[in-house]
């Protein structure tokens, strides 16, 4: 019975559906558009089809710069609200339209006067020289404590000590004082010679303590003198030091006050041109003009411009529905305001009334069957984009430990992401890399160092020549976040952000037999070498001239990458990068080597093992030795880097579907 009733119900709610949708007397409602969301998505597809698309091209500029105009005067301000900002804006004496910090002057090195940093280190070592030189090492004074110290480098001779005396003092005795009994017996001899060694003896005592004497006194001048020596060298280094500072201090002074007086001299010469020239486009704004048509119901329209810089008075007739005329007259006051009179002489001119043209409209009935429409799309998946996260740490804490050691705190970051597009005729790849490693020993905030630190951006273009190669083009972007030291002195800054850094701009030819090879040969490549900070970094260490900030070097680029999966579990990854400069071939090489294993423990923690090895003919370090201008040498030398690390993981792997029409 229930069925019965259940199944009743279904068929009379099919029944009215179906009756529904066949009444014409019934309509769906509409549903309301927002005039503003309609607006934001005509902005958001005009930008996308006519601004900035690769794939579809406008053959008519004017059209663009049309439309382009269009977009803007409806996403922006009125203009009549911009001029009255703009207005407020340069009312304040102070106001400027852009500004630039002094840091970011890229002509420094070319300032009259500004000193580039070798210039200050050699300055300093100058200074220093002359202070050694100069110095009268006998007029610096001595403190109290110094004079009457005890405190002696060498030991002086104990008393009584004959054979540290005889060894040390290197004295020759007589023979009659060599062997002398100590304690003769006065029972077994004569009493004359019991006195004689006696004697004997005491003479032996005396020569003996007079040679210590001696010694001691000597020691104790030479303890004395080495002292003096040591403090007064001392002295003249703190000295030295306390000059070198100030020197440097003053000379960097000296170059922001360089840098900041032609930085201001330079924003204020661009504002005063920047003003000048938002004067001449707000004259020309005032002069704009509206476009008004006025219009009565049977009448001609009348064309008038409303405009501020002139007026003008214009004619037209107005009529009612039995087509009495009234003449008037329009005249534009200014851009936003319009006057309407009435003429004096008014004049009614009675014509016969106009019979009225009906107008019929056909109702237009669209197709209902919709089996006629056959429509077919294929799925695509251009986009692909993904990332790898690895977070790991290390810690060993040592207390009152009888093996030795120091208690250790380790830290690892990277992070690895990209975004790639791959059709059957173009690929794009976009690729980015951070790494932030830190290592702390012994507990103390000042032990911190640096022992990982990279940031990489390259994108890579390419178009099919022939089945795997492609036409391909490239820009890699390697540079660092932090500063870094030549630990563990952290007196001498050797590199910060984007000092230095380098750029790769490339172009040649790519193969691709799959996702996992890659070889990329750019017989076509421009590296810049740029120092941003060279008040603070010695750009000579990177093969860049004291006298400028950047290097350029024209040659051939090879990229090889290559990937495995050893198991479900372990994987292989390996980069190699070479860049041969065609100034001086065989001689400037650059060389990337990466490696790096991964193995997957969990699916949150993982091991990494990374092993580098680099070579750059700019990039040199100090030998020891010293050339025939006196000046230490600087040679390349092979660079190395092994780190394994164990933490947690994060990967992420997507892509983005499309659809397309097939015909």
């Amino acid at each position: 019975m229930q069925r019965n009733i259940l199944f009743a119900g279904l068929l009379i709610l099919i029944n009215l559906q179906i009756f529904a949708e066949s009444n014409p007397v019934i309509k769906k409602k509409e549903k309301v558009i927002n005039p503003q969301d309609s607006v934001s998505l005509s902005i958001n597809y005009l930008k996308k089809h006519v601004q900035a698309s690769k794939d579809w091209q406008i053959e008519n500029p004017e059209i663009q710069r049309t439309v382009t105009g269009l977009i803007h005067f409806a996403e922006d301000e009125r203009i009549d609200s911009i001029l009255i900002k703009l207005d407020k804006f340069q009312q304040n004496g102070d106001f400027k339209y852009i500004n630039r910090s002094p840091s970011e002057v890229k002509d420094s090195l070319k300032l009259p006067g500004y000193l580039a940093y070798p210039t200050i280190l050699e300055k300093m070592k100058k200074l220093d020289r002359a202070i050694w030189h100069g110095v009268d090492m006998k007029t610096i004074p001595l403190p109290e404590h110094l004079k009457n110290t005890s405190e002696n480098k060498i030991l002086p001779i104990a008393e009584g000590d004959e054979h540290a005396i005889l060894k040390i003092t290197k004295i020759q005795l007589p023979d009659s004082l060599v062997n002398v009994n100590a304690n003769p017996d006065p029972n077994s001899k004569a009493p004359n010679d019991f006195n004689r060694i006696r004697k004997r003896q005491a003479l032996r005592t005396q020569i003996l303590e007079q040679a210590r004497q001696e010694y001691n006194g000597r020691v104790e001048q030479m303890n004395l003198d080495s002292a003096i020596i040591a403090y007064r060298r001392y002295a003249v280094r703190v000295y030295s030091d306390s000059l070198q500072t100030q020197l440097h201090d003053s000379l960097v002074t000296h170059n922001n006050l360089i840098l900041i007086n032609y930085n201001d001299s330079v924003v204020r010469s661009v504002n005063d041109s920047i003003k000048f020239y938002v004067q001449t486009l707000q004259r020309f704004a005032q002069k704009d003009s509206v476009e008004v048509w006025v219009q009565s119901l049977t009448g001609k329209p009348t064309q008038i411009w409303l405009r501020n810089n002139q007026r003008s008075v214009n004619r037209m007739y107005i009529k009612n529905v039995q087509n009495d005329s009234i003449g008037i007259q329009l005249m534009n006051l200014d851009k936003h305001g319009l006057g309407i009179a009435i003429e004096d002489n008014v004049s009614f001119d009675r014509i016969a009334q106009k019979k009225l043209r009906d107008i019929k409209f056909e109702k237009f009935t669209p197709e209902h069957k919709l089996t006629k429409i056959q429509k077919k799309y294929t799925v695509l998946a251009p986009w692909d984009y993904g990332g790898y996260g690895h977070l790991g740490f290390s810690q060993t804490y040592l207390n009152n430990w009888k093996a030795g050691g120091n208690s250790s705190f380790a830290f690892l970051m990277v992070l690895k992401g990209y975004a790639n597009y791959s059709n059957s005729k173009i690929k794009w790849e976009n690729y980015g890399e951070i790494r932030d490693g830190w290592i702390r020993q012994g507990g103390g905030i000042d032990q911190t160092q640096k022992n990982d630190d990279k940031l990489e951006l390259i994108t890579r273009l390419g178009f099919v020549a022939y089945k795997k190669w492609y036409y391909s083009t490239e820009i890699d972007y390697v540079t660092q976040f932090f500063n870094g030291y030549n630990y563990p002195d952290k007196s001498v800054l050797i590199s910060t952000f984007m000092s230095p850094s380098k750029t790769m701009y490339k172009l040649g030819f790519d193969y691709k037999p799959n996702k996992n090879f890659s070889l990329f040969l750019s017989p076509f490549t421009a590296k810049h070498v740029f120092v941003k900070d060279t008040v603070r970094v010695d750009q000579t260490r990177y093969g860049i001239s004291e006298h400028s900030r950047s290097l350029w070097e024209p040659g051939l680029n090879t990229d090889l990458r290559y990937r495995i999966n050893l198991n479900p579990h372990i994987n292989y990854e390996t980069k190699y990068k070479m860049f041969l400069n065609y100034q001086e071939p065989f001689r400037k090489v650059d060389l990337n080597w990466e490696n790096t294993i991964i193995a997957q423990l969990t699916d949150r923690i993982n091991m990494t093992f990374n092993f580098y090895l680099l070579y750059d003919s700019n990039v040199t370090f100090p030998t020891g030795d010293l050339g025939a201008d006196g000046k230490e040498i600087y040679k390349a030398k092979w660079q190395t880097k092994e780190m394994m690390t164990i933490g947690f993981s994060y990967k992420i792997d997507r892509h983005i579907y499309s659809r397309k029409k097939l015909n």
